[in-house]
């Protein structure tokens, strides 16, 4: 068996230790340069800047990425755009003196009118033992009305047979009615409201035989006073010809219009030029 010689083993080769300690030195050498290098290009940069008005590119990248992070983290904004809401609404019609006044009075007898409803229908309450003053005054009356219903529907045959108390007697054989709830406004056409009141009319009229119904129209003095007995006319018209078509033809009927030519109030107000605005409907017995 044969042995190996000495110089056949190789001793442990000190290359790979160099080649570390090298690399090492070389990175050492590499961060020393490039630090000493941004400091003379720092100092270069400040003691002669540059006049181009181009941003850097370093900055440029470090702008991109800022951008791109702040849209990642906050919402959008909203593109609905601000309105602001005035404190005060200013008026839409620019009013006189004169009609200030006269709506402030028209106002104020409003008030008065809604007072006195108010004071009935809480009369009208304590009769029938309610209490509803927290609600508003349409569900207090809509309340009472269906409370009533009953006892109305128990005694409606007896009340088929009697009459309600006339509103035409032998020494008030006429009656007076507001235009402006009879009429829409500026118009000759019978409202809602004014139904309602000539409906009642004709349940009174069906009491009486063989007379003659007179509708005259009545008007205040503004504007030009032929327009005016037109105008007077045409509502006393329309009027007649409702009652002519419910009450059928037992009844002689008769429109005329007086326009401003009989007041019964000096027009020197909107309150007396409401009341002098008007429909009276007046009967007569037929003459045999």
């Amino acid at each position: 068996m044969s042995k190996s010689s000495p110089d056949q083993i190789s001793p442990s080769s000190p290359g790979i230790g160099l080649l570390i300690l090298f690399l090492i030195f070389r990175l050492l050498l590499l961060g020393v340069a490039s630090g000493f290098s941004w400091v003379l290009g720092m100092a270069i940069a400040f003691q002669y800047p540059s006049t181009s008005q181009e941003v850097p590119i370093v900055e440029k990248l470090l702008l991109g990425l800022k951008n791109r992070a702040s849209e990642q983290q906050l919402p959008l904004p909203s593109s609905t755009p601000y309105v602001s809401i005035p404190e005060t609404l200013k008026s839409l019609v620019e009013l006189t003196e004169v009609e200030k006044q006269g709506l402030q009075t028209e106002l104020k007898q409003l008030q008065a009118e809604l007072n006195t409803l108010i004071g009935r229908t809480t009369a009208l309450e304590n009769k029938l033992r309610v209490s509803r003053g927290d609600q508003n005054l349409e569900t207090r009356l809509n309340i009472m009305a269906q409370e009533l219903a009953p006892l109305l529907s128990a005694n409606e045959n007896k009340q088929s047979t009697q009459f309600s108390p006339p509103v035409f007697t032998k020494d008030a054989s006429m009656i007076t009615l507001p235009s402006y709830i009879l009429f829409e406004s500026d118009s000759n056409k019978i409202s809602f409201d004014g139904r309602v009141i000539v409906d009642n009319l004709i349940s009174e009229l069906r009491n009486y035989k063989d007379i003659t119904i007179s509708v005259s129209g009545h008007t205040d003095n503004t504007g030009k006073a032929k327009v005016n007995q037109e105008k007077s006319f045409l509502q006393a018209e329309a009027v007649a010809e409702y009652l002519s078509k419910n009450l059928g033809q037992r009844y002689r009927l008769l429109a005329i219009g007086y326009g401003e030519f009989r007041p019964i109030a000096e027009n020197d107000s909107q309150t007396n030029r409401q009341r002098n605005r008007r429909i009276e409907v007046k009967i007569d017995p037929r003459k045999r």
